[in-house]
């Protein structure tokens, strides 16, 4: 089987969907299956060195295709849009590999995957969307859901097959857009086996501080978080993230007098992410009940789990379908700083419990690598087009 693996956005980069994307490729090729990951790159960007950039090695199976790309920070000449100059190179790729047995696109990109749908009758080749939200409901663009609703349901009415990475999410694309007769799948966001420093013997007090590594966007409730540091005396919060809110952040918990005990990192390699958990009591996930929340299976929990630290996290879809409250992780009320910091609290103060929690998490971790998460989509994508 060959899979084409479509990524509209020059690389390497450092956000969440990267890591997802080009290790879920890797996985893919190791499990057997030929890989293209069709992208644009960095002036001077080689496949090994973007490789190298997420803790990986050439592999066989597995080659970038590099299409033209203006990137969205450049000037578009003569009126052109910047996502039509990638989505035209890659349906001239696609036409040029009409006809083509055992091929199939897998896109997460919901414009890409629209532009894909509607120029199909000129390559023929299907496509298996990954979904990982309802972008009509997650926006916050009141003026596109109508132009998000129309572009998801063509796209979800029109696959041969569709992703998702929550249960959640599966059950509402169906009832949403009636598709009892298109083949469905839930399967999560993983880790790595072999996450750089992960997996280091839990002992609190050779530890530092709490822990949050991720977007600074207000649904991640990285501002809860630093809230409950007020309820928190003595403690210390280190915040991995960067982007336009940052400087925002800094701010509030300098006015809040948590400048001392509240320390922003900014953006982080993604080993160096690893290399803070070693020194992490606890990690956590601090969303709201809102927006891609609803959807969401955080990277971040996987590696947490990962590298054997307790997790203290959100009620959230889709970290109570992979972690049980009192098992693996500590629950608490989303959007509730006093909860939040309850549950944060639970785990400080019991340093065997918080032990237990981290051991029982690096256990599942296991069940969660991108070997396993390959082997899903590859049997799933078996018995869709050959059963």
């Amino acid at each position: 089987m060959t899979i084409f693996y479509p990524v509209p956005e020059p690389m390497p980069g450092r956000q969440a969907r990267f890591i997802q994307i080009v290790n879920t490729a890797h996985a893919l090729a190791r499990a057997g299956a030929t890989v293209k990951l069709i992208t644009g790159r960095a002036k001077g960007t080689t496949q090994e060195a973007i490789l190298g950039h997420y803790g990986l090695s050439p592999h066989p199976n597995l080659e970038f295709v590099f299409l033209p790309m203006i990137r969205k920070d450049a000037q578009s000449p003569l009126g052109i849009s910047i996502g039509m100059v990638f989505n035209t190179a890659f349906l001239n790729y696609l036409y040029r590999h009409k006809g083509l047995k055992d091929v199939v696109i897998f896109a997460r990109y919901l414009k890409l995957a629209h532009f894909i749908i509607r120029t199909r009758w000129l390559h023929s080749i299907p496509l298996v969307f990954e979904a990982h939200e309802l972008f009509h409901l997650t926006t916050e663009k009141a003026g596109r859901r109508k132009q998000l609703l129309r572009q998801q349901r063509d796209v979800y009415m029109a696959s041969t097959a569709i992703v998702a990475i929550t249960e959640r999410l599966r059950v509402d694309i169906v009832k949403e857009f009636s598709l009892e007769c298109v083949p469905t799948i839930t399967i999560p966001d993983a880790v790595k086996d072999d996450l750089p420093g992960a997996a280091r013997p839990y002992e609190q007090p050779e530890r530092e501080y709490v822990f949050y590594a991720g977007g600074l966007y207000r649904w991640k409730g990285v501002d809860l978080l630093i809230e409950a540091m007020n309820l928190l005396p003595g403690e210390t919060l280190v915040i991995s993230g960067g982007g336009e809110r940052l400087g925002e952040l800094q701010s509030m918990a300098a006015g809040m007098g948590l400048k001392q005990r509240v320390k922003f990192t900014g953006q982080l390699r993604h080993a160096d992410v690893a290399m803070y958990l070693r020194a992490a009591k606890i990690a956590v996930i601090p969303n709201l009940d809102e927006s891609v929340s609803m959807y969401s299976s955080p990277l971040k929990m996987f590696e947490y789990m990962a590298a054997n630290v307790p997790i203290v996290a959100s009620r959230i879809p889709g970290v109570m379908e992979i972690l049980t409250d009192g098992k693996d992780a500590v629950f608490f009320t989303p959007g509730d700083v006093k909860s939040l910091s309850a549950a944060l609290k639970k785990l400080l103060d019991a340093p065997e419990l918080a032990k237990q929690i981290a051991a029982a998490g690096h256990t599942l971790s296991g069940s969660y690598t991108y070997e396993k998460r390959a082997a899903k989509i590859i049997d799933f994508l078996g018995r869709t087009f050959y059963n």
